[in-house]
């Protein structure tokens, strides 16, 4: 087998074009995401240990579900729709988040 000959700039830019649409395809529905207490707590603009401790804590929150592992290590997620609809719903009774401290 010889040297293949270098592909033309149009054959480069369909499959460009070919690799951008496959990597930008169909995406999960937000319905159907599930977050972390990282994710809840970047939405909320909360710190994770405030999330974990005063958020997803509350009797009132949406139940997790723990698709892997079980025990003290199985990482809990929340539908996301869920927890957005929550956070509407409870956006007065949410921790404020801290200032932040600025530099001296």
């Amino acid at each position: 087998m010889g040297p293949q000959p270098d592909p033309q700039p149009s054959e480069l830019l369909a499959a460009l074009k070919q690799l951008v649409d496959q990597l930008s395809g169909p995406r999960v529905n937000q319905a159907d995401e599930l977050w972390t207490a990282e994710d809840i707590a970047s939405y909320l603009k909360l710190a994770a240990d405030t999330t974990e401790r005063r958020v997803v804590t509350r009797p009132d929150f949406p139940s997790p579900l723990q698709p892997c592992l079980t025990g003290a290590r199985a990482a809990k997620r929340w539908f996301a729709a869920e927890v957005i609809t929550w956070a509407r719903q409870n956006r007065s009774k949410l921790p404020t988040p801290r200032q932040r401290r600025k530099a001296a």
